[in-house]
């Protein structure tokens, strides 16, 4: 059906490919990308002609970059993966679409403009019957085989985000997320990156390491005769990681950590009532999905074994979908606790918020990882022009050798499109910039290709709205 759907496409729409003889005998897709440039496969019969369209990954920018592609004559075209039944990631698909338009009013890379095909991986019938998961990996093929990106941003989920780059491996593509924060990632990518062979893995967020030694900090502060703590784990990459880090240092401050990984929703509420049931009077919950943060709450509101607990979630429950989602267990939210990486500060941030709000009629400050993702399309430019201007074509290695130059030497540099033109510049000639992004500092270990930053103790305003900052720790 697929080919057939493919024929009607080619026969209905007029492509200068069906009269070019030296792309008759084409093998793959890259071979029409390379003479008729992006969104083009090759069919069967070997002749080029536009990719057909994907009901997941309809939406870009410009709105008819693919439709009309030769409106946008060397356009550079990037991918994105973002689940929109979550408001925190539609806001974080909303970063990158802001940087894209900012980028493009300062001309792009030479006058080439950025586009970018934004894909919906929700678990949703509108599209198919697939998983979130199952919707990352085809949407991110999509994007790498048939659209021809060299770079993706997101996913947002660690386990998305390994299965994605996993599923690319060999397909020469960067992967860039804005919110994943396992441990697991940093080992996935080549053991020893080097300038000329670096890793095609990065993070804008700062790795689990960090957050699992901060969370052991403030439970020590706050909690001093707490000698036992019930975790909740979702297994997975995130989960696990999270979970071991956080054990390891409890237990050497002579505590204990009582277990209750799950697999599944109905091994998850099964876990949340066995971690009720134990004196333990903290329970720590660990979730890559808010979903997951929404039930624990709502089930906490019910049992009576939980009455007297504080309540410990992470990252992904930092978020207005928390809040609405749990609304019904406001009773509870008063000894909810929670970490996330620290929310940003300082003028460049300052910068964005003000540019998102005018945008989107929306505070950045009230979603997890939006200035991250600001961040994650910026180092995509910032690759795209080091590859463009000093490999001569851009590749996904040629944007991670010129992520491996962004450097912590030298004078601070904000990531604003005021810059844009000057950053651009050092690394397409190959020098070394530091850069101040959006969510803070970019200094990437040359070791590791991870970045670091502070470690935020969060709990629920009293008015139910929104989430607070408690503390601030430096994990390090």
């Amino acid at each position: 059906m697929a080919t057939a759907a493919l024929g009607l496409l080619l026969s209905l729409t007029p492509c200068c490919s069906l009269t070019r003889n030296d792309v008759r005998l084409c093998e793959t897709n890259a071979d029409c990308r390379e003479v008729f440039g992006t969104a083009r496969i090759c069919a069967s019969d070997g002749l080029c002609g536009l990719a057909p369209p994907s009901p997941r990954c309809a939406t870009t920018f410009p709105a008819d970059v693919l439709t009309r592609s030769e409106s946008y004559p060397g356009v550079l075209l990037l991918g994105s993966v973002m689940d929109r039944s979550v408001e925190s990631q539609r806001a974080r698909e909303n970063a990158i679409r802001l940087a894209v338009m900012q980028v493009n009013e300062e001309r792009g890379v030479d006058d080439r403009l950025f586009g970018i095909v934004f894909c919906d991986i929700a678990e949703s019938a509108i599209y198919d019957s697939r998983k979130r998961g199952e919707a990352a990996v085809a949407s991110a093929r999509y994007l790498a085989d048939v659209v021809g990106v060299p770079v993706i941003v997101g996913p947002s989920a660690s386990t998305d985000t390994l299965a994605v780059f996993d599923a690319l491996k060999g397909l020469d593509v960067a992967v860039i997320s804005p919110a994943a924060t396992s441990p697991e990632l940093t080992t996935a990518d080549v053991e020893e990156p080097t300038d000329e062979a670096p890793g095609l893995l990065w993070r804008t967020a700062p790795p689990d390491t960090l957050q699992g030694a901060a969370i052991v900090r403030h439970l020590l502060a706050a909690y001093p005769v707490v000698k036992r703590v019930a975790l909740v784990s979702e297994k997975g990459p995130y989960g696990n990681a999270l979970a071991s880090v956080f054990t390891a240092g409890f237990a050497q401050q002579g505590r204990t950590v009582s277990l209750f990984p799950y697999a599944s929703s109905s091994e998850r509420d099964a876990a949340i009532v066995a971690a009720g049931v134990t004196d333990a009077k903290v329970v720590l919950f660990v979730s890559s999905q808010t979903s997951d943060g929404i039930a624990f709450l709502n089930a906490a509101q019910l049992l009576p074994s939980f009455d007297a607990k504080t309540l410990f979630l992470t990252d992904s429950a930092a978020n207005s979908d928390l809040l609405k989602g749990a609304s019904s267990a406001s009773a509870v939210f008063p000894r909810v606790v929670g970490s996330r990486p620290a929310v940003p500060t300082g003028p460049t941030f300052e910068l964005f918020r003000a540019s998102f709000s005018a945008a989107f009629r929306q505070d950045p400050k009230a979603f997890s990882f939006v200035p991250h993702s600001y961040d994650a399309a910026w180092l995509a430019f910032y690759g795209t022009a080091h590859a463009l201007r000093y490999d001569k074509k851009v590749t996904g290695l040629g944007i991670a050798r010129g992520l491996r130059a962004i450097s912590h030497v030298g004078r601070e540099i904000p990531v604003s499109p005021a810059n844009w033109n000057a950053i651009a510049d050092a690394l397409g000639s190959g020098d070394s910039v530091n850069l101040v992004g959006a969510s803070g500092s970019l200094d990437f270990d040359a070791a590791t290709e991870e970045t670091t930053g502070l470690v935020e103790i969060w709990k629920i305003a009293t008015d139910a709205k929104s989430i607070e900052t408690v503390s601030t720790l430096d994990p390090r």
